[in-house]
């Protein structure tokens, strides 16, 4: 029998290399973790990619290798399994098979006419399933007013929207009921963070409860200008900000970005622009924002089939009424939001 592949990292960083894995989609379920001596071997799908291998070795020094893993168990009960008996098996079929784990709360973007009537069983299964969460919520609404807010619905366990949510080392709290916050757009903001450079000047435009500022301030002696709407947001922001040991320092400011901006003119080294909804209308904003030089901006936005081509597009109607050049130097689609359409994020040089 062949050896199986594996990433090899020491075992003090085991725990980043396994997470960057996941969310690459390259971790293996069905084999187990060894280690030996200071090493850990952690099993892979398939090798990465350079640029994948690149990213990786940003957080460990790593190696592919070959070695004897054990097979993993299957679980006792999946999700069909609990729910054999409870829900017909036309709403079996309909049942959620995605979700969101913010903290220790499950959250379900949405559930399906065919399965609503079983939501709760299906809920009360999800908590069977996942030991550690403590409940369960669903999105009856899509994200919308000026703070970006959903409507949840508990449908199991304990019926609350705050939680600690933690991801590549960095600890946030969370109310889900008074500041927007998405799980998925982990590995966009470990990305981002792994580009800035110790000394580097950035403003986080629509910052929320502060994931981006957060982990840029984790990896890098960076000074961070992080700007929400929200004082909501502000004010869990604050507390993150004195729950993790950051390298560089955070600003919180509360206000509208529009207003907040003018008095950091040529200011940054580099800007975000997570406000996909919207991004578009402060471009020029963003650039008043840029030093004098130019910099980056990471520009998100929504955008219809074929996702980059239609993001692209759109950022050059929009870019004609910029003072300067916007080139675009990386482009990748972070996430489905709704039936044929995606989160798109587009790095941006801008030369004045």
């Amino acid at each position: 029998m062949g050896k199986d592949l594996c990433i090899r990292c020491e075992k003090s960083s085991g725990e980043a290399v396994r997470k960057i894995l996941v969310s690459l989609g390259m971790l293996d379920p069905g084999r187990g973790i060894c280690a030996e001596g200071r090493s850990l071997f952690l099993p892979v799908l398939r090798s990465p990619t350079q640029s994948e291998l690149e990213l990786i070795s940003k957080i460990a020094v790593v190696e592919l290798d070959r070695r004897h893993l054990p097979i993993l168990r299957k679980k006792k009960s999946s999700l069909d399994e609990l729910l054999v008996g409870r829900v017909p098996e036309s709403a079996l079929r309909a049942v959620p098979r995605s979700y969101d784990f913010v903290g220790d709360i499950i959250v379900l973007e949405g559930i399906s006419p065919e399965a609503a009537f079983y939501r709760r069983e299906i809920a009360e299964a999800l908590l069977t399933m996942h030991s550690h969460c403590r409940s369960v919520l669903l999105k009856t609404d899509r994200v919308s007013g000026q703070y970006r807010v959903p409507q949840l619905e508990c449908l199991a366990g304990e019926d609350r929207r705050v939680t600690v949510h933690s991801e590549y080392g960095v600890k946030m709290k969370v109310d889900l009921s008074k500041a927007y916050f998405s799980p998925r757009l982990g590995y966009e903001r470990h990305r981002v963070a792994s580009s800035v450079r110790d000394g580097e000047t950035v403003v986080d435009m629509f910052a929320g409860v502060g994931p981006f500022s957060l982990m840029i301030a984790k990896s890098s002696k960076s000074e961070v200008h992080a700007i929400d709407i929200n004082p909501e947001a502000i004010r869990l922001l604050k507390e993150n900000i004195a729950m993790n040991r950051l390298r560089g320092a955070i600003f919180p400011i509360c206000g509208d970005a529009r207003q907040a901006s003018l008095k950091m003119q040529h200011l940054a080294d580099r800007v975000i622009m997570n406000l996909p909804g919207q991004s578009l209308e402060f471009l020029n904003v963003a650039t008043a924002l840029l030093k004098e030089g130019g910099g980056l901006i990471h520009l998100y936005l929504f955008s219809r089939e074929p996702p980059i081509e239609n993001a692209v597009t759109a950022l050059k109607r929009r870019s004609s009424h910029v003072p300067g050049n916007l080139e675009v130097i990386c482009s990748r689609v972070v996430k489905a939001t709704a039936p044929r359409e995606w989160m798109v994020s587009l790095d941006l040089l801008f030369k004045p």
